[in-house]
């Protein structure tokens, strides 16, 4: 939903404490805390499936120790098997209650299961223990933006941002509620001021371009995106066209689409491939697409339909999250890609096709894509230990 965040989806950090017990692989004449050393190692080293069953082993025998339990769940956190790292995050909490680590590691797990209200819940139990975290704040504030509750996220950032104004984070995410709020000044100086902490910020020189887009800067927007993609070519910018000036009339010169024929030409091209029920949901003409819905293998699907010249090499759409309706569980993209008439030709005619497909950045701003990218999601942050 709002512009991508800048951590990397939700891993937490893991710091060694304690001694290292000499390597060798376990056996029933270790010590509890000798097995649960040897897995913490592994788990360091990123062998991290090697580690869980060392992690059992040493739960099995010291049931009531909430430290093994929480480095399982870190353990199960990497490898993806988030339900798992929950119970365990759960279990360290119920034998060490001032877990902090634990608590805000649970949360995070909600967040990533997309369970939003019960991980702004966590975070307000650890707010309530150290009101002077700034971190709790900001994850926080990320569940009730995903919330769409943006008059508390922007409490929440604000408090963060009163706590350490030095971490470009908050000004980035409080700038982001500005932006999916439409108030694009306010996002511009948000935005301005986590560059000013943090210069390699590309999301952040990215989004401002954004902001500016919308306040009509082109020239600005046009500076900042290519500052972007200097500094992370997965931004890719948009066509010229995108920063052209207005025409004499007032508006952008583009080249219309005929969308009753672009969709009865992809309707065509769609049921060819298998899909039903194709119709028209809505369009959007400034940046020349359309999205679609339909049926395949009995799934509900949407297709983004968009046009570009023969010489363009990048796009600029509208990304999923603005299209799902805040719903991401439902249903899956799919990318069609039409080529305008031409003096040669009198209808469009389809050039790419994607059938599973996500945009680069799940924002309900318009957002600069690569074809098939990879969803990167806006985690909260982990808690280092």
């Amino acid at each position: 939903m709002l512009p991508n965040e800048t951590p990397p989806l939700f891993f937490s950090s893991l710091v060694l404490a304690g001694a290292l017990f000499a390597a060798g692989c376990a056996n029933s004449t270790d010590a509890p805390v000798v097995v649960l050393e040897r897995a913490r190692i592994l788990l360091e080293r990123d062998q991290v499936e090697e580690s869980i069953p060392l992690f059992s082993e040493a739960i099995a025998a010291m049931p009531d120790d909430p430290e093994s339990r929480y480095l399982r769940g870190l353990a199960y956190e990497k490898l993806d098997v988030l339900e798992k790292a929950l119970t365990d995050y759960t279990d360290c909490l119920r034998l060490d209650g001032d877990r902090t680590d634990a608590l805000n590691n649970k949360a995070v797990v909600l967040a990533k299961l997309k369970r939003f209200e019960e991980a702004a819940a966590e975070f307000t139990r650890l707010v309530n223990l150290d009101p002077q975290d700034p971190l709790a704040y900001r994850n926080r504030g990320l569940c009730h933006f995903d919330l769409e509750h943006y008059d508390a996220a922007l409490l929440d950032y604000d408090k963060a941002i009163q706590l350490a104004p030095e971490v470009a984070a908050g000004w980035f995410q409080r700038g982001n509620v500005f932006l999916e709020t439409h108030d694009y000044a306010k996002a511009v100086e948000d935005y301005s001021k986590a560059i000013t902490f943090d210069e390699q910020f590309a999301k952040a020189w990215m989004n401002r371009g954004v902001a500016h887009y919308h306040t009509g800067e082109k020239a600005l927007a046009s500076a900042d995106l290519q500052k972007a993609q200097a500094l992370d070519d997965n931004i890719i910018l948009p066509g010229l066209d995108f920063f052209a000036e207005p025409s004499a009339s007032g508006t952008v010169a583009q080249q219309a689409v005929d969308w009753a024929a672009a969709c009865e030409i992809a309707t065509r091209y769609l049921t060819e491939q298998g899909f039903s029920d194709v119709s028209l949901i809505r369009e959007f003409p400034s940046f020349q697409c359309a999205e679609l819905s339909g049926v395949l293998e009995r799934k509900s699907r949407r297709i983004l339909m968009t046009c570009c010249s023969r010489d363009q090499t990048s796009l600029t759409v509208p990304a999923a999250a603005q299209t799902l309706g805040g719903d991401d569980r439902m249903p899956q993209y799919s990318l069609l890609v039409l080529q305008p008439p031409t003096s040669e030709r009198t209808a469009p005619e389809v050039t790419r096709f994607e059938l599973d497909w996500n945009p680069s950045s799940l924002v309900s701003q318009p957002v600069i894509v690569r074809y098939a990218a990879d969803a990167d999601g806006i985690p909260a942050e982990p808690r280092g230990r």
